[in-house]
């Protein structure tokens, strides 16, 4: 039998759209370094545009996406299922992965630090002054929002498409750019505006693995130094990155079948054991008060929190937390989507909604909830003050602090650090994934992108938060830098929408619920 011709380069990969994508973040981080003070007077000037120039937009949208997806969740569209065959993987390993996908190793990191800001500015929140036991409860109910169900609503609005797409309308390009081309056709889709779009989701997906990388790293090396009594240092930093490569590379080689759904399972019961331990170890009661009592004042002023932009007391808050929140998970979002898209199979939309919305947002609750109600115990006992830690910047070094006010702290450090090593694994493992499968050309149903490729984009997604660090470069910048394409992203958003809702109008919108639900019923011999 003959060999097989190997195909060049330029028919397998996107190869000019990979080089000039990595050549313009590689310029731009290296520009930032070299001119630091005019990369933080650029990058706050787009982090001023995108927070407080269109921040009640950003509001207003996500208000309007969290209102369709409920309503779609519950009409007959809901019904639709993704894919005639049966899921690929249990609904545990299923939620587990989506949920560990879409919150990356920054929940780990924040869990710990998010309550104390929202702590320090609780007066202007209100736009008065609040009683400090007041301070306490709002800050942990605004640490749940931030982190609740309109992030999720942001990452499941950029689910849909991709899954319609991908299982119902049986194309396989698994592009951001191929979303479009219901609304401006393939010709526009293959040319100069596709390569735009693809690009933008590129600079999205890395500038996110650069900004989870670059903020949880020096958080696991000041961790690492306690328990094992020496100094952080750029050194350690390296090498942690490295040793999260090479978990990630264990994890590519297995594949997405073995590999992300087993470190997904085992991040599961790591986080609950985690959890539970701080629980039993912490004041049982309070933290349980707390999380009921967080989950009332977050039901009361919800509609306040998704709406409140300050237009009379101009203090800020609105706009430096709520509304870069948003910003921040919609641009992570077409990322996430792909993912979560990609291990949808044999779902129905109404299934991916809800599970999205509800379960991520109960994981969150509990996350949070119990990790920040022991800090604010510890701080009302006068053992540890995160609020006054944060404002003397030492942010970095407040997880292993916490976790030392714990029975057998090396024990709690130690377990805190393999869950959020494995949040950065599998955050690596997802990214290079999707950055992989935008830059393949004509990947088959079920065939993932070539191991090799995918290691290339790990590589990229590791390089880049260590040469920040070497050179000393704010991550803040390269943060503000990166949610500045949050604005063409919603231009896309609409584009592709457009096309999506007239796709499946056109599909479905003259068969009744039954008539659906009868359509999406799994064959016997599949179920």
């Amino acid at each position: 039998m003959e060999k097989q011709e190997k195909k060049p380069l330029s028919q397998r990969y996107e190869v000019g759209l990979m080089v000039v994508s990595v050549i313009i973040v590689a310029a731009l981080v290296a520009g930032i370094s070299i001119f630091p003070e005019k990369g933080k007077e650029v990058a706050a000037a787009a982090m001023h545009m995108m927070t407080y120039t269109f921040g009640s937009t950003m509001q207003f949208i996500t208000v309007i996406i969290l209102i369709f997806l409920v309503a779609l969740g519950f009409s007959k569209y809901g019904s639709i299922r993704l894919g005639k065959e049966k899921p690929d993987y249990k609904t545990s390993s299923w939620v587990a992965m989506m949920f560990f996908t879409g919150l990356g190793a920054g929940t780990v990191y924040w869990a710990f630090l998010e309550w104390g800001y929202h702590f320090n500015a609780a007066p202007q929140l209100e736009g008065a002054v609040v009683t400090e036991a007041y301070a306490y409860e709002l800050s942990l109910a605004y640490a749940m929002f931030d982190w609740g169900p309109a992030a999720w609503a942001l990452l499941c609005i950029f689910v849909l498409p991709f899954a319609y797409h991908y299982y119902v309308k049986n194309d396989k390009e698994l592009r951001f750019s191929a979303l479009c081309k219901y609304t401006v056709g393939d010709k526009a889709v293959k040319g100069l505006f596709g390569k735009v779009v693809d690009f933008i989701f590129i600079f999205a997906a890395i500038g996110s693995i650069c900004i989870t990388a670059g903020t949880s790293t020096s958080t696991v090396a000041s961790a690492v130094a306690d328990l094992l009594g020496i100094s952080p240092s750029f050194a350690l930093s390296v090498i942690i990155l490295l040793s999260v490569s090479a978990l990630y590379t264990v994890t590519s080689l297995l594949g997405i079948e073995r590999g992300m759904r087993k470190i997904s399972d085992w991040k599961v019961y790591f986080c609950i054991f985690l959890l539970l331990f701080i629980l039993v170890a912490g004041p049982t009661r309070f933290i349980l008060d707390s999380l009921v009592n967080s989950m009332g004042v977050l039901a009361q002023e919800f509609v306040r929190m998704c709406t409140f932009t300050d237009p009379v007391g101009r203090g800020g808050y609105p706009q430096d937390w709520t509304v870069f929140y948003l910003v921040y998970w919609f641009v992570f979002g077409p990322f996430t989507g792909l993912f979560v898209a990609k291990i949808s199979k044999g779902r129905t939309i109404r299934e991916i909604i809800l599970n999205m919305l509800v379960t991520g947002t109960a994981g969150l609750f509990f996350f949070f909830g119990i990790i920040t109600a022991y800090e604010q115990s510890l701080r009302i006992d006068g053992i540890l003050d995160i609020p006054a830690m944060l404002t003397n910047g030492q942010s970095e070094n407040i997880a292993s602090a916490v976790l030392q006010t714990l029975p057998f702290p090396k024990f709690a450090i130690l377990l805190y650090l393999v869950v959020i090593i494995l949040f950065l694994a599998t955050t690596l493992d997802s990214c290079s994934y999707t950055l992989a499968s935008t830059v393949s050309k004509g990947l088959k149903e079920g065939e993932e992108p070539k191991r090799g490729l995918k290691f290339v984009w790990c590589l990229v997604g590791v390089a880049i938060p260590l040469a920040i660090t070497f050179a000393g470069t704010d991550i803040n910048t390269i943060k503000s830098v990166v949610l500045a394409t949050g604005l063409p992203l919603v231009i896309i958003l609409a584009i592709i929408y457009y096309g999506f809702l007239r796709e499946m109008k056109k599909d479905f919108g003259r068969k009744t619920r039954d008539q659906i639900i009868a359509e999406s019923e799994l064959p016997e011999n599949v179920r």
